[in-house]
This record gives structure tokens, C-alpha cells and sequence, in this order.
């Protein structure tokens, strides 16, 4: 079901997608980030298998530059974190940055869970690290490796769920191998749009802590009652 909103200050009716992706297009632009960016289109055009085959790195890492498909993803979480339809599995597999999410699937063999562990905690770490942490302006580089490596290892275990490549996996792939690029597009437009989470600026320390505070007992809780 799509979800729709009214702004205030015009009275336009827009949906929760439409919202994100113009934002987040827009950030990317001003932010010289351009989507495809040396995506080489006639590449593999009236290539002949045996090309193909010698040549299958280059044709990859050209794929790997068409990210299309990375503005829809990020699109798509960001609209959820409105909609929050994946909370509850969220709830369920998110672990602390400070923490390692393959502990939590360490003992299991289940692929399908280890890939839903890692996706959601790269997830967490992209748009802690880009748009929700109050400090995302002089954190720096900081938990960028980890967020990459979360992402790679949810493409590796969707691979494994699925018996080869998909267009989920190659998403997962992209967002490992340019994480950092898309915080810096994330940063970009928190602090180019006035309208846009400006909440991070307007808590206090005092609230911070005490929201900090609130989520640390919040998991405390959790793992005990597992």
C-alpha cells in the first residue's frame, strides 16, 4: 500500500518514495555523485559469447557501475523507517555498532538468516552513519569498513541462499564496494535540506543521553530474555 503525506507549508500530496528518491537524487547531484557514473552502455553490445567469457571481470566491474537499482534500495529504506513495516525483524537481528553481528549467527547454518542479519545491520550502519547519529558531521570514516563488510557478506550469503548471482546480491555488492560514497550522498542531503530529519539538531545532550541510555537497557533486556 503506498503511503501518502501532506506538506504543510504548500499542501502538496506526495507518497513516502517520491519524497526520498527526489531527495536523495537531488543530494547526489549537488554532491557530484551521479548515478552510473562511467557505466560504459555499448560495452557488451554484439559481444560474442566467447568475448564475453574472456572477458567476464571487465564486464562485471562495468555492470557494477550502472546503481540504478542502489537508488531505488536506499529509496526504499528510507521510506521504511516512516512506514516501518520491517520492524519487527529488524528488532529481532539488530545488534549495537559496537558490536559483531556475525556473533548473533554464528551457530546457525541457515544462509536465509545470516543474510538477513548482515543486510539489516549494513542497513543500520548506512543510515546511522549518514543520517541519524546526531555527531554523522565529524564522525568522520568511522565504522565505514564494517558497514562495507556487512553489506559484502549479505551478497555472499544471498548467493548461497539462491545458487548464484541476482539483482539483490549485485544491490548488496555495489553498497560494499562504494559505502562510503553513499554516506557522504546521505550527509549531503541531511544537512542541504532544512525540512529533512532537522530533529537531530534540536535534541538536546541531555536527550541524547537519555535516549542512548533508554536503548542500551532496551538490549540489555532483549538478550536476556532470549
Amino acid at each position: 500500500m503506498v503511503e501518502k503525506f501532506t506538506h504543510l507549508d504548500t499542501g502538496d500530496i506526495e507518497t513516502t518514495e517520491s519524497f526520498f528518491s527526489n531527495r536523495f537524487l537531488k543530494a547526489r547531484i549537488e554532491s557530484g555523485n551521479l548515478s552510473n557514473e562511467g557505466l560504459d552502455l555499448i560495452f557488451e553490445e554484439n559481444r560474442s559469447s566467447e568475448w564475453q567469457e574472456k572477458y567476464w571481470k571487465q564486464a562485471k566491474d562495468n555492470r557494477l557501475k550502472y546503481d540504478e537499482d542502489v537508488n531505488q534500495y536506499i529509496t526504499l529504506i528510507l521510506s521504511d523507517l516512516v512506514k516501518g513495516r520491517s520492524q519487527t525483524l529488524i528488532n529481532k537481528y539488530i545488534v549495537s555498532m559496537d558490536a559483531d553481528a556475525g556473533q548473533t549467527v554464528v551457530e546457525t547454518s541457515e544462509r536465509s538468516k545470516k543474510f538477513n542479519v548482515y543486510r539489516i545491520n549494513a542497513d543500520y550502519f548506512l543510515l546511522n552513519l549518514g543520517l541519524l547519529r546526531s555527531d554523522t558531521n565529524i564522525l568522520g570514516n568511522a565504522y565505514i569498513n564494517k558497514g562495507g563488510f556487512y553489506y559484502s557478506s549479505a551478497a555472499s550469503n544471498l548467493k548461497e541462499v539462491l545458487g548464484g548471482r541476482s539483482t539483490l546480491s549485485d544491490t548488496m555488492e555495489k553498497l560494499s564496494l562504494q559505502f562510503l560514497k553513499y554516506v557522504r550522498i546521505l550527509r549531503h542531503m541531511k544537512n542541504s535540506d532544512s525540512n529533512f530529519l532537522s530533529f537531530n539538531y534540536k535534541l538536546s545532550k541531555l536527550e541524547i543521553k537519555k535516549l542512548e541510555r533508554t536503548l542500551t537497557e532496551e538490549l540489555i533486556i532483549k538478550k536476556k530474555s532470549r
